[in-house]
């Protein structure tokens, strides 16, 4: 297969750690700067014109003009500031394509920042099927990203906050994925915004099309599968006390998530209003791994 690592970066973007130098690999990397970058000497990489603004207004614009997304298999979409191995992401990139994923990411390493507990790394599986993938982290399939393209212009703001909410539904929650066994580390805090107009912008934005959508945040575990990349045959009560364990490192920390977990695996009509980024009880954070920069 052939796959795309199309990043949106900045200055102080962690793209340089995702590759090995001279080591072959299956993905290409494309980088889409909102400024103007120093030379990527020793990086092999595309370096896109620069177009300024939020992530997914620049990520609107290049996938709406440039047509060789459309050459791969499978596109990844990261934040700059996440922390990844060359072997993870190839290894995410197989564990996608062989489970038929067509929208998908990485689980977060323990040490990161996080808003959304679904979106760690659960201990028990190497994979699961999931109602939600964060809008930092997303992978798709080709075929999906298509279908899903026309959604970025519902935000106007270019954050896309909500639209992580959404894109589950619209695939009909079938082949959404987040895979345990190649996390990686989300290094700087979330839903942190210097302006106030801006972030009640942005979260009337979510909130309208939550509505217009009729959709939530589905921080639910529809199955699992193991490092075989088989499903694990799991009762609903079995699957439960799964996740349950594999996040009781995230239990311990703060206890509520008992009650969040439980609620969120049982039918959608029982599910908590959970803390949603940009809200002082999302502010989670944990100490972070040092970042090499090469």
């Amino acid at each position: 297969m052939r796959n795309l690592v199309l990043a949106r970066v900045g200055g102080n973007s962690l793209h340089s750690c995702w590759v090995d130098p001279g080591r072959p690999r299956d993905w290409d990397l494309h980088l889409l700067p909102y400024l103007e970058l120093p030379p990527q000497d020793g990086v092999d990489c595309v370096v896109h014109p620069v177009v300024p603004g939020p992530k997914w207004s620049g990520l609107r614009e290049l996938l709406n003009t440039w047509d060789g997304w459309r050459d791969y298999d499978q596109v990844w979409l990261p934040d700059d500031d996440i922390l990844a191995s060359q072997d993870t992401i190839s290894r995410m990139f197989e564990v996608a394509g062989a489970m038929e994923l067509d929208l998908f990411a990485p689980a977060l390493h323990e040490e990161s920042h996080y808003a959304h507990f679904i979106t760690m790394e659960n201990r028990r599986f190497y994979g699961r099927w999931v109602g939600f993938v964060e809008i930092m982290i997303p992978g798709f399939s080709t075929s999906a990203l298509e279908r899903l393209l026309p959604t970025l212009d519902l935000s106007d703001t270019g954050w896309g906050w909500g639209l992580d909410s959404l894109w589950p539904k619209l695939l009909g929650y079938r082949n959404v994925g987040i895979i345990d066994g190649t996390p990686v580390v989300h290094t700087r805090p979330v839903g942190q915004m210097r302006d106030p107009e801006l972030g009640r912008r942005v979260l009337e934005e979510s909130d309208r099309i939550l509505t217009s959508y009729d959709c939530r945040q589905a921080h639910t575990t529809f199955g699992a599968f193991g490092a075989d990349l088989k499903r694990l045959d799991l009762s609903p009560e079995q699957l439960l006390a799964e996740v349950i364990e594999g996040y009781r490192y995230l239990i311990e920390r703060d206890p509520r998530l008992l009650d969040w977990i439980t609620a969120f695996q049982q039918s959608p009509s029982d599910w908590p209003e959970y803390p949603t980024a940009g809200t002082p009880e999302a502010a989670t954070a944990s100490p972070l791994l040092e970042v090499s920069r090469r």
